[in-house]
């Protein structure tokens, strides 16, 4: 290559050339910084959302589980009411065999 082409080339790189290609290699730089801030942020954001997934599980599992008391006093609960009204039965089938005996006695004397 000539000597004057040369020059020209190397004199249009350092003065054209490599300004742009500094410059964009330090945007390059500053892009790569916010895109790790970003990055840090999602990775806040995931954490968090992770600790209210956990969250919600734990309340889910504790509902359901609260469900299922309920439902078990549920059946508690209905077998009581089976026998209280057993009872109940019980107790008019004594009433009604006491007034029986009240009126034998009643007619007896």
């Amino acid at each position: 290559m000539d000597k004057p082409i040369a020059d020209a080339l190397l004199d249009f790189y350092q003065k054209i050339l490599k300004p742009e290609l500094d410059f964009i290699k330090e945007k390059l730089v500053e892009h790569d910084q916010r895109f790790s801030e970003m990055l840090g942020h999602f990775d806040a954001i995931y954490r968090r959302l992770e600790r209210l997934e956990d969250e919600l599980l734990m309340v889910n599992n504790r509902l359901n589980r609260i469900e299922e008391a309920v439902n078990a006093g549920s059946a508690k609960h209905s077998d009581l009411e089976k026998r209280v009204k057993d009872l109940k039965a019980q107790i008019d089938l004594l009433q009604t065999r006491l007034e029986i005996v009240e009126r034998h006695l009643e007619t007896s004397s």
